[in-house]
């Protein structure tokens, strides 16, 4: 039961991983705005949705392995809320920016740096968890 937890988590986590990067890659391929601001719109239910997974199997493995509050534990609960917060401003730039105009562009550059820094966050976390007591 503990394998299959942290093999479910695992998976969500490289899954959401896996969105954000083709977020990166579309921002960087799409010159559409409507289609990219459509894209964006769609894809953050799929981002949320993934992102609760990740959260949901985590406690469901602290459930199962019944540990308390490690600083591992910690660690990632830190990421989760850098990655709603990050995600959170993304969705607003998003809501005020524009099509066609100066300040889509403005946000395209502001959109990729919150998905490189999301990237990131899971990278490191998914790197310094296991080695953290």
């Amino acid at each position: 039961m503990e394998t299959m937890a942290l093999q479910i988590h695992i998976a969500s986590v490289v899954v959401l991983a896996l969105i954000i990067a083709s977020n990166i890659a579309v921002i960087l391929s799409q010159k559409d705005d409507r289609k990219l601001r459509k894209y964006l719109r769609i894809q953050a239910t799929a981002w949320s949705t993934v992102l609760s997974m990740v959260i949901f199997t985590g406690m469901i493995f602290m459930a199962v392995v019944q540990t308390g509050f490690t600083i591992k534990i910690i660690t990632m609960i830190a990421a989760s809320l850098a990655l709603i917060t990050l995600e959170t401003r993304r969705h607003l730039d998003l809501k005020r920016a524009r099509p066609e105009s100066e300040c889509f562009e403005k946000f395209r550059k502001r959109a990729l740096r919150y998905y490189i820094f999301e990237l990131l966050w899971i990278l490191m976390v998914g790197g310094i968890a296991p080695q953290l007591s």
